[in-house]
């Protein structure tokens, strides 16, 4: 008998939460799916999609750094959830100081850039975000950027390029087990979406907490 993606995601993440010791810090519930039967040197079969969560990441929000000039800065030093904001001067110290670029590129997950400051942000950032699997977002004409911003609080990235699998977390071990299968099951989707023969791309499915073992998800009972 077929389950259902949602309940099969949600036995998994009940025996996920069963496995390995109990510790000091509040662990993240990842996600893995396993792809198979795509070609990844063609650059059609690579996958890099941002997902927002229906149920957010619980309590690791992403964290978003803001590049921009004068006054696209000034509005987003009024938005909280903004955990950094770069202007034109540091910026341009940036360039050539590739330490201090992988340093900004690990700390940050979003990095939402004003499109006149793309080609320096660029400069600046691109290799060290690229080493990372992250891009720069261009900021679009006329956006609430308050709400852009807490809309990626709450996302992953899925990023497929040169191994056939994706990896994210899909919230935190406090969360609800039917809330994390949801958060999965919006992620999954989203990579089926992209795939050519959709589910059937699909090799398999698990679920871990951070110290803790894969569990594979069982579609069949």
């Amino acid at each position: 008998m077929l389950r259902t993606l949602e309940e099969a995601l949600v036995e998994a993440i009940e025996r996920a939460r069963q496995s390995g010791k109990p510790r000091k810090f509040k662990q993240s519930v990842e996600l893995i799916v396993n792809l198979q039967d795509i070609d990844l040197k063609k650059p059609e079969n690579r996958i890099y999609e941002v997902v927002e969560l229906p149920h957010g990441r619980g309590a690791k929000p992403a964290k978003v750094c803001v590049i921009a000039g004068p006054a696209l800065a000034t509005e987003a030093k009024k938005i909280p959830e903004v955990d950094r904001i770069i202007e034109r001067e540091e910026l341009e110290a940036l360039v050539g100081n590739k330490r201090l670029a992988k340093k900004i590129a690990a700390q940050y997950d979003f990095f939402l850039v004003e499109p006149a400051m793309m080609g320096l942000a660029a400069k600046a950032l691109g290799a060290a975000l690229g080493g990372r699997g992250k891009r720069p977002q261009p900021i679009p004409q006329g956006v609430d950027l308050a709400e852009l911003v807490r809309s990626l609080k709450r996302s992953v990235v899925i990023n497929v390029r040169k191994n056939p699998q994706a990896m994210c977390l899909i919230g935190t071990e406090d969360m609800d087990s039917r809330m994390l299968a949801e958060n999965a099951a919006a992620v999954i989707s989203k990579i089926a979406e992209r795939l050519e023969r959709r589910f059937r791309n699909i090799q398999s499915i698990y679920v871990k907490r951070t110290m803790g073992e894969p569990v594979k998800v069982g579609l069949e009972s």
